[in-house]
């Protein structure tokens, strides 16, 4: 039986993800990336973050910082892929590659993950980033190892999640 919807776990995580009871990892918030912000759509093997580019993250001739758009994207391909998780299992990144096409102007960018592979072990997924005019700017794609949350310590630190993060007991 294939599965379409997002496990209870899941729906639990992102609820609380969008409604920012969810505790940003330290990278994320370093980073500046708001997912309680920026993510507009989940489902399982799908999200959609919608990005207002104000130029707080420019380079010198109003250009994103690659980094940044690296960093930004490695984050929508794995929320994608969680999206995929049944109830107990978590991932690790083994492969991120982003592609920049044409700068980065001002402006709503929309980056829409989706996953295009999920075996039992490993998962691929992918990022297109379009601007105001739907033109492809970026595009990321990522390989994921899919393990049991305690085998990658994801149990321990979920545990101090606030109720509604997955690892968390009601």
């Amino acid at each position: 039986m294939r599965r379409t919807e997002l496990s209870a776990q899941r729906e639990k995580f992102f609820t609380a993800m969008r409604s920012g009871a969810w505790e940003m990892p330290p990278g994320l918030k370093n980073l500046g990336i708001r997912p309680d912000l920026w993510l507009k759509e989940v489902s399982y093997g799908h999200t959609v973050y919608e990005w207002p580019n104000d130029g707080q993250r420019d380079i010198e001739g109003a250009r994103v910082f690659g980094g940044w758009i690296a960093g930004f994207s490695d984050h929508i391909v794995s929320m994608t892929m969680a999206s995929a998780l049944d109830d107990g299992e978590w991932f690790t990144t083994t492969e991120l590659t982003t592609r920049m096409f044409r700068p980065m102007k001002h402006g709503l960018i929309r980056i829409e993950g989706r996953l295009v592979s999920r075996g039992r072990t490993t998962g691929f997924v992918e990022a297109e980033w379009t601007d105001e005019g739907g033109r492809l700017i970026a595009k990321a794609a990522a390989a994921k190892a899919i393990r049991k949350m305690e085998e990658l310590g994801a149990d321990e630190y979920l545990k101090q999640q606030p109720s509604g993060a997955p690892g968390q007991k009601e």
